[in-house]
């Protein structure tokens, strides 16, 4: 029963990772030690009919805590945001580091050789090309897109949601941020937050396709390239410390209590990681 409920936590914490901009579901889903399970899970549930009872069950249990967590939280992350945006930041990012260790040894056999550390530096310039093309991207706010209700905001609206679902499944990489850049962060989470399910609806099938596409494709490069795709990822979550860092809050003692949250959050990660192990 336990095993069921922390299942359901874990979806949650991967939700809530999810809404903030910059923060990365898919690393917490590393983190967590559910990442390869739900990568498998999405991109085989049609074809692998043996394991199709886990599957169901085992993304029931993700999903449910995961939208649980947004329609919950959304508020909370919401008000963070706005009013205490670097020591949430800052939570996040120790987070992120803590949980370094335990993607490095995700894998059994990552000695590294010369098509490792190309992968590695591959992940990490991916992600600074965002931060450089798109170096003063508020996380709080939308640029370039202003929602309408024709058809062409609706598709514009689908495009978004593929990307940001196939995103969210990236580590290092935030659906959200991607919603940002594309100016549909501030839709997304109002709908969340007023239950607009025309608007949700919609969100919801462009990252269904999204994820099962990206899912995909990262369960072929595991099975194909393992050591080499998680130094990728590994490249992916060291380089994401870099865009989301806030700079410390004014005043010694703000300061310090942000650095407290960030050890915090390393700490929580750091557990976590070693008891998965």
């Amino acid at each position: 029963m336990f095993e069921h409920v922390k299942l359901v936590l874990k979806g949650g914490i991967i939700g809530v990772a999810n809404i903030i901009p910059g923060v990365s579901g898919g690393t917490m889903a590393v983190v967590l030690g559910v990442y390869e399970d739900l990568i498998d899970a999405i991109s085989n549930f049609f074809t692998n009919k043996e394991k199709r009872n886990f599957y169901v069950w085992f993304l029931l249990k993700i999903a449910f805590g995961a939208v649980v967590a947004i329609l919950a939280l959304s508020w909370v992350m919401d008000f963070l945001l706005l009013n205490y945006p670097k020591k949430t930041y800052l939570f996040f990012i120790g987070l992120i580091a803590g949980s370094i260790p335990s993607i490095y040894n995700a894998h059994d056999d990552m000695k590294p050789n010369i098509s490792a550390v190309i992968a590695f530096f591959a992940g990490v310039l991916l992600i600074l090309s965002f931060a450089w093309f798109f170096p003063e991207a508020d996380k709080t706010k939308d640029i370039g897109f202003q929602y309408d209700a024709t058809g062409s905001g609706l598709i514009l609206l689908l495009v978004g949601g593929f990307f940001a679902g196939g995103s969210m499944i990236v580590p290092g990489i935030s659906g959200s941020f991607v919603l940002v850049l594309l100016g549909q962060y501030r839709v997304v989470i109002t709908a969340i937050k007023e239950l607009n399910f025309i608007l949700l609806g919609v969100i919801a099938v462009g990252a269904g396709l999204g994820v099962w596409a990206f899912a995909k494709l990262i369960n072929l490069l595991l099975k194909s390239f393992p050591k080499q795709t998680f130094y990728f990822i590994l490249g992916l979550v060291v380089a994401s410390l870099y865009p989301i860092f806030p700079g410390l809050p004014n005043g010694i003692i703000q300061a310090s209590f942000g650095i407290m949250l960030a050890f915090l959050g390393a700490g929580i990660a750091y557990g976590l990681g070693n008891k998965k192990a």
